[in-house]
């Protein structure tokens, strides 16, 4: 009965975390900064947020169907393509955030490799919109055009995720989740099965 206690919390928790991510990052994308030279939403830069202190799982859901809610209400034509490219984003983040806080022990190397990821994620995304431009307009070449607002839009996402994360210590918010938020426990029929006595 503990065990099954234990596994109702963990769904509800993360129904609850989850869904709050991702109304959090519909409206974040859907509060923009424009001008004649480049765009920029806050919405990237919570789904690294998300994916760094929830994990994968959650990352990919609030980065995908976030985003694809702001979409909707904004920009309908591309929101199919952003929920596969916010949703590649969320996980990839939260994948390799996850493997960086496991595997790497030093401060230093933490931070750089974190920075890191948080590009490579952003790097991922802006790739995904550029293939999905070269579809909308036709050729490389106008698809081009819209790659430096893509640009501004990732690498700004980047460090404002790293310094939110790191030297403003967001981070730390993951270690107060709950343990069956972190943890998937075990059947609880293995709980039930004891071993057998020799006769």
């Amino acid at each position: 009965m503990k065990r099954l206690s234990e596994r109702a919390k963990m769904t509800t928790r993360t129904i609850a975390y989850g869904a709050a991510s991702t109304a959090l990052v519909a409206v974040a994308t859907m509060l923009g900064f424009s001008s004649a030279q480049f765009y920029f939403n806050l919405g990237d830069a919570l789904i690294l947020l998300v994916s760094a202190i929830f994990g994968p799982v959650i990352g990919m859901i609030a980065g995908g169907i976030g985003s694809f809610l702001a979409d909707l209400a904004v920009y309908p034509a591309t929101m199919f393509f952003t929920l596969a490219i916010k949703g590649l984003e969320g996980l990839l983040a939260g994948v390799l955030f996850s493997v960086i806080g496991k595997k790497i022990k030093g401060k230093k190397a933490s931070w750089t490799l974190s920075f890191v990821a948080a590009v490579v994620s952003t790097a991922v995304m802006m790739t995904g919109y550029f293939i999905c431009q070269t579809f909308f307009y036709g050729t490389y070449a106008s698809a081009l055009v819209a790659l430096p607002m893509d640009a501004v839009q990732a690498s700004v996402s980047a460090v404002l995720a790293f310094v939110l994360l790191f030297p403003l210590k967001l981070i730390s918010f993951k270690d107060r989740l709950p343990k069956t938020l972190k943890r998937i426990p075990k059947d609880p029929k293995e709980e039930e099965q004891s071993p057998t006595e020799e006769d």
